[in-house]
């Protein structure tokens, strides 16, 4: 059974936020912005923090322990901000405790095995399970869509992607390719990686720097290509979470910033963001698309347990965006091409490394 096929009349319902740190707050502030919802619990290992964020948005409950929370409150929406590590447990907690659905955040999990349990066992327990991919609410990732639907660059024949790494920031290029593409779902990928160092970001060990090919049926192929200076152009900083999106008759260049179509023989179509780019303006250093766009997230997931449609961000979506990047680490551990879908469940990166398939010097941590 699908959590989204449950429906809420217009009752008040109750929502509680996992993890107090920067996103924690982000969701915090999207649950007070959604009509019809009473943010009801705060929980984080750092108490300090979480009490603190609790004054801050009015938050009666705080605990350090989840389980506890969940039991006190016995929310309808449970948001998860813990590392990824933790992801698993939670949603587990969360379906326990009766929650109606749970909006997590990315990366999705530390294997492909846990990314697939969790949807898998909150679509047996009714409970709606998404996923805070929430530039799929970017007027300029939007409006590219749209324009490419209507063949503003004729048939799509390539995409290229960009960005500093693959399961952490590349979560979200491999996603808007999967947007851009319609969802239409791929066949197969090519992958390859490096591990020239050991590297961590957000306390998850990533690649150096890799390579992943997309393939459909159609004839569409996909390039992603991550990793930082020195290993890659310290352009890629300048291209953040870019798309290049080739068409027989023009192309789309699609960043944060705007979304710019070059057609053959016609003039340009622009739109800029609407939001501040210059992050010297940001609150707390969070890029105000991603506050809007959270916001948007929690809205529509809101308004689909009132009605019992399909929300925006559904599990689904993740997960082949998860399959996309275990599969680029299991193609370079298995060194073929990876048919779709993936039937390896482990991490082929972390998996490998203890194998001894790479010898990495030095260590490298950082958020990007």
């Amino acid at each position: 059974m699908d959590g989204s096929t449950r429906t809420t009349t217009d009752q008040e319902l109750s929502a509680v936020v996992v993890g107090a740190g920067s996103q924690g707050r982000v969701h915090g502030l999207g649950y007070l912005a959604a009509p019809g919802v009473t943010l009801a619990g705060l929980v984080d290992v750092d108490t300090t923090a979480a009490e603190a964020l609790a004054a801050a948005l009015g938050i009666p409950h705080v605990h350090r322990d989840f389980r506890e929370l969940l039991a006190e409150v016995r929310p309808d929406i449970v948001s998860v901000c813990t590392p990824p590590a933790y992801h698993l447990d939670v949603v587990r907690a969360a379906i326990a405790a009766g929650a109606r659905a749970v909006h997590c955040e990315k990366p999705i999990a530390l294997s492909y095995g846990d990314a697939v349990a969790m949807a898998t066992e909150a679509a047996d327990a009714g409970v709606t399970l998404t996923f805070n991919l929430q530039r799929r609410f970017e007027p300029v990732q939007v409006q590219a869509r749209e324009w490419i639907a209507q063949g503003e660059i004729g048939d799509v024949v390539t995409i290229e992607g960009y960005c500093p790494n693959l399961f952490d920031w590349g979560t979200h290029i491999l996603d808007l390719v999967l947007f851009h593409r319609q969802d239409t779902a791929p066949e197969w990928v090519l992958g390859q990686i490096d591990v020239t160092v050991d590297r961590y970001v957000y306390g998850v060990f990533t690649e150096t720097a890799s390579l992943t090919q997309v393939g459909w049926a159609d004839g569409v192929r996909a390039v992603v290509s991550t990793g930082r200076e020195p290993h890659t152009s310290v352009l890629n900083l300048e291209n953040d979470l870019g798309l290049i999106v080739q068409g027989t008759r023009g192309r789309a260049d699609i960043r944060g910033a705007r979304t710019l179509v070059q057609r053959f023989g016609k003039d340009d179509l622009v739109l800029e963001s609407p939001f501040d780019t210059d992050a010297r303006n940001w609150d707390r250093g969070v890029d105000p698309a991603i506050v809007a766009g959270t916001a948007d997230a929690i809205r529509d997931l809101v308004e689909s347990l009132r009605t019992g449609r399909r929300p925006a961000l559904h599990a689904e979506h993740a997960l082949r965006g998860a399959e996309l990047i275990f599969a680029t680490y299991e193609s370079s551990r298995s060194r073929r091409r990876v048919p779709l879908p993936l039937d390896q469940m482990d991490n082929a990166l972390t998996s490998g490394r203890a194998e001894g398939f790479w010898s990495p010097t030095g260590e490298l941590r950082s958020t990007y």
